[in-house]
């Protein structure tokens, strides 16, 4: 029983989508290496996550420091300035602001739940009850520069955002309303939502049911 329980079928959300892994890991008994693997793609991406678990969102009174420590941490120190712009252009959002607004928000949420034989696995950056119900926010770094690139940018981590609510939905056992991702590299962070929410979680139980097949 205990060796079949050691090799559990773990899939990261980003594999889900194609933005990480490409496919299921045996995970121990602890736990998956699913840990930071596909969290940002570049230092730039970790360092502003790193700062986003931690910083203070309703003053952000530390985010100078915290980036100067995340910058080091990468090795990037000459990007300090970078990372501690992205981040205030995040905390300044009006989805992060609506999230420290309503008082009830969490941040590097853990989620793991079955699908078939396989777990599904994931961080979610941000966590908050909004006036809808409960929302789920993934920060991006990627270059966009219009709302075409963000559109694609959106379709492109559509399945990483549902893995995330059909992880967080059962392990709840209540709704999501809404999964936005914000892209911190354009004025304002825009954010965009999931269309056809459950559309996307039901092509996501597809695509990690055929993973394990």
């Amino acid at each position: 029983l205990l060796r079949a329980q050691a090799r559990t079928q773990a899939i990261a959300a980003t594999a889900v989508a194609g933005t990480g892994d490409s496919g299921p890991e045996t995970a121990d008994d602890e736990g998956s290496q699913v840990f930071r693997r596909g969290r940002a793609a570049t230092s730039v991406g970790r360092a502003v996550h790193a700062v986003l678990q931690s910083v203070d969102l309703e003053s952000g009174s530390d985010v100078a420091v915290l980036s100067a420590a995340a910058a080091a941490a990468e090795g990037i120190p000459a990007r300090t300035a970078e990372i501690e712009r992205l981040v205030r252009t995040l905390i300044a959002s009006d989805v992060v602001q609506e999230a420290v607004a309503g008082n009830r928000y969490w941040r590097e949420v853990f989620v793991s739940a079955p699908v078939g034989e396989i777990l599904v696995e994931g961080y979610i950056d941000l966590l908050y009850e909004g006036p809808r119900g409960l929302v789920v926010v993934d920060y991006k770094t990627d270059s966009v520069e219009d709302d075409e690139s963000i559109v694609a940018a959106t379709e492109r981590y559509r399945l990483q955002g549902a893995a995330y609510v059909l992880a967080l939905e059962r392990t709840l056992g209540r709704p999501v309303a809404d999964c936005k991702f914000l892209f911190a590299r354009m004025e304002n962070a825009p954010s965009a939502a999931i269309t056809n929410l459950r559309e996307a979680i039901a092509e996501v139980e597809r695509v990690v049911t055929a993973a394990g097949a």
